[in-house]
């Protein structure tokens, strides 16, 4: 999960509030806190692609008004390009704000998100099924495009609940198909299903899914 200190820390020393003792100890900091480093570059990054786009968006209308072939006063461009900055700006912080809320999503799924071990797979003795479960957990991890995923994790989740026949090899896995289905639904942002399938582990007393259904609480 992202640490508000943290940020509050990186935004203080960004806009040189920091006592020169403070400012020591976060540049110490920022070499032995891999967390800390991590997410002050990202907003440093940020920053500088926030400049560069109010620095674009002033050569274009600046741009557009010589071109208009309209005699316009030093007054008037700069009222202009004054506007087109904040309207710049005002994009610029939506997207960062659409960014800050995808990338706790993301810290979140990082925390709880490990790999399957097939050797420690309990109950059935369909070796098919757990070669194919194991795969599916692993490419939750490894696949960017986790749809294909979730479709069929979800379809076999659903086959479980109804007591389909051709699901019956796979209800000793319910709680671990469960717990992958909502890692992939973390990964892929969709926080309602995610927090769907971790309800009834929570219910059952699993503590890691209670826990983790907090976390999503709070990166909403």
């Amino acid at each position: 999960m992202v640490n508000k200190d943290n940020s509050e820390r990186i935004e203080r020393y960004l806009r040189d509030q920091m006592t020169p003792e403070e400012n020591k100890a976060f540049l110490n900091d920022l070499q032995a806190d891999k967390e800390l480093r991590e997410e002050a570059q990202m907003m440093a990054l940020l920053i500088k692609e926030m400049k560069e786009e109010q620095a674009k968006q002033d050569e274009a209308i600046t741009q557009e008004i010589l071109a208009s072939g309209r005699p316009a006063t030093t007054k008037t461009i700069q009222l202009v390009k004054w506007l087109g900055s904040i309207a710049a700006m005002f994009i610029l912080l939506f997207g960062a704000n659409q960014w800050y809320s995808s990338y706790k999503i993301d810290k979140v799924y990082d925390a709880y998100y490990t790999p399957y071990d097939v050797s420690l797979a309990r109950g059935g003795d369909d070796e098919t099924v757990k070669k194919e479960l194991a795969e599916l957990y692993n490419k939750v991890g490894t696949e960017k495009d986790v749809t294909p995923i979730i479709t069929r994790l979800q379809s076999i989740y659903d086959g479980i609940q109804t007591n389909s026949d051709d699901y019956s090899d796979y209800t000793y896995y319910e709680n671990d198909i469960a717990w992958y289905l909502a890692l992939a639904y973390i990964k892929d942002h969709n926080l309602e299903k995610a927090k769907e399938m971790l309800k009834p582990l929570a219910n059952n007393g699993n503590e890691e899914a209670e826990k983790l259904i907090e976390e999503l609480k709070k990166v909403e």
